[in-house]
């Protein structure tokens, strides 16, 4: 009995995080780029070739191999390819994220401070929102973790398998996103093998050798893809030089101001906003008498935040390697910041902080109104019930810790002042990303709309469907052809399409080339289109449309 009740703060974090990061995953239609890996796989099963990607027939080698293949991987598993399994690489990628967090907590500090990193990481913004998103940045976060845990568990004893294993690490990462897999765990450990000249027990054979086959698990499918490319005109190799190197310092797209960080790093740690500041603020205030491993702490977090920083190309998800030493240095806080007077002030604030969330939601319905009168958007019943029932439930932890002191910090292993909180985050945020957005999805339209061509195409053939000026891979994944279709750039091919005698056709376009599409049409074809993506009343865009053609012969 003595056993189980040790371990049940470790039972109830897993059960907890399995049900935040897995519940409804596959609920949702495909957004944000997942529809680029959906698509891409969806190629590969159907060619049979997982070393070529391609969209639409065309080369697209612009990320690594291994997020497909674990995308592939899955799909093979359960014998389907859908939201759920494109999504469960990134959702066992979170889960293994966290292990690597409360590891390396544990292993440098304390099982309670271990397990509060994990509560805090587990509930924030970012940490649910990528590891319920079907794309390769919960698996580049993991491994950069994951290489910091295994080198600290390894410090102490270099040898071939220590070298290997790190590299191996780093390597295997970099072929699910990129060479940040490498550059920022390697950038993280620096500091520790500066200190007391510990570099120098690194300089050996074994280490060479440990690097030379860590980077064969890099080069190999590389390698590999370029011999058998046969046509293929895109470069792995080529493709991986531009897509980091070359980004990093001569950025092509993605050009964000460089402090764009401080913007993006809060909202993807919300809700632990103040207490992260309060954690930094008290890292560098009393830094001369922080303990080593706590110093290493904040100068990585530093270097993280400063590499990504000096990078010229910048987007929100590039820094997500950043949260996992966050969580560690919030969990911290109370160990770094003796003064208990700046204790209560900062669990007031993230109290507050949180109360406002709570209020919004139990008040909701008063809200809602104004919301309609202002946007248009009426929610259904079912998101104004889960939006207060949520906000009452996220205030039962309070209670609780006012009539049962201690109870929620002996269920969650972590610090007693901060495990109320963490419940009411987990419950916030949680219910959040996991219901509130499955409700939300029904007001999406891109996968009816693509679901509806799918149902109606009939007799018409691949050869004979094609997209105006904007080939968007969730209608290509949705209708599931088995070929490419037709990618139409400009007016005279679209002519050449529409006056072509084959058979029914289907053309399929954006609202924004409408007119285009209009003084290009045949007598024969009406204005009004065959199948209209629902425009919502508080969506002020167009969106998409499609005709079918029949044949102008007589």
């Amino acid at each position: 009995m003595k056993n189980i009740r040790d371990n049940i703060p470790a039972i109830v974090f897993w059960l907890v995080a399995a049900f935040i990061l897995l519940w409804y995953i596959g609920a949702r239609g495909l957004w944000a780029a997942e529809d680029r890996w959906a698509e891409i796989v969806r190629q590969m099963l159907l060619t049979g070739d997982y070393f070529h990607p391609t969209i639409n027939g065309t080369p697209y080698f612009d990320k690594p191999l291994l997020s497909y293949w674990f995308i592939a991987l899955a799909a093979a598993i359960t014998g389907r390819l859908d939201e759920w399994t494109i999504r469960l690489p990134s959702a066992i990628a979170g889960l293994l994220g966290l292990w690597a967090t409360m590891n390396l907590g544990k292993r440098l500090w304390s099982a309670e401070r271990a397990r509060t990193a994990g509560w805090i990481l587990l509930t924030t913004y970012g940490m649910i929102f990528w590891s319920r998103t079907g794309e390769a940045d919960m698996e580049n976060m993991t491994v950069i973790i994951l290489a910091v845990a295994w080198y600290w568990a390894r410090r102490d004893k270099p040898g071939f398998i220590s070298f290997f294993v790190f590299y191996a690490i780093c390597f295997i990462g970099a072929q699910t996103k990129g060479l940040a897999a490498i550059a920022v765990p390697i950038l993280v450990v620096f500091p520790d093998l500066v200190r007391q000249k510990r570099w120098k027990a690194y300089l050996s054979v074994s280490h060479l050798m440990g690097m030379v086959a860590g980077l064969s698990l890099y080069l190999g499918p590389l390698i590999y893809a370029e011999m058998t490319k046969e046509g293929y005109q895109s470069s792995g190799l080529g493709l991986a030089f531009r897509e980091n190197v070359v980004r990093y310092f001569q950025p092509f797209d993605h050009k964000e101001p460089f402090y764009v960080y401080f913007h993006y790093l809060p909202q993807l740690f919300f809700p632990w906003i103040p207490l992260l500041v309060a954690a930094i603020w008290a890292a560098y205030a009393h830094f001369k008498r922080l303990d080593w491993p706590s110093k290493w702490l904040t100068i990585s977090s530093t270097l993280i935040f400063l590499f990504f920083t000096m990078s010229g190309s910048r987007r929100s998800y590039y820094i997500l390697p950043i949260l996992p030493f966050c969580a560690l240095m919030t969990s911290l806080y109370f160990d770094w910041e003796k003064e208990e007077k700046c204790h209560r002030q900062v669990l007031r604030i993230q109290t507050v902080l949180l109360g406002i969330i709570v209020a919004i939601e139990i008040l909701s319905p008063a809200i809602w109104p104004v919301v309609k009168n202002r946007t248009d958007f009426e929610p259904s019943n079912e998101l104004i019930f889960a939006t207060v029932f949520l906000g009452f439930i996220a205030l039962v932890p309070l209670v609780l810790q006012r009539f049962r002191p201690g109870l929620l910090s002996r269920v969650t292993g972590s610090e007693k002042k901060l495990a109320p909180l963490i419940v009411m985050s987990a419950i916030i945020m949680g219910g959040y990303l996991d219901w509130q957005e499955k409700i939300v999805d029904k007001y999406r339209t891109m996968k009816p709309f693509s679901m509806e061509l799918k149902a109606n195409l009939g007799d018409i053939t691949p050869d004979n469907i094609a997209f105006y000026r904007d080939l968007t891979e969730k209608v290509l994944f949705y209708m599931d052809l088995p070929e490419p279709v037709l990618f139409i750039k400009n007016t005279e091919q679209l002519k050449e399409f529409l006056n072509s005698e084959a058979g029914t056709k289907l053309l399929i376009s954006h609202g924004d080339y409408k007119k285009e599409l209009l003084d290009a049409f045949p007598e024969r074809v009406t204005e009004k289109p065959t199948f209209k993506e629902k425009i919502n009343p508080w969506e002020k865009k167009k969106k998409y449309e499609a005709w079918i053609i029949r044949s102008g012969r007589k």
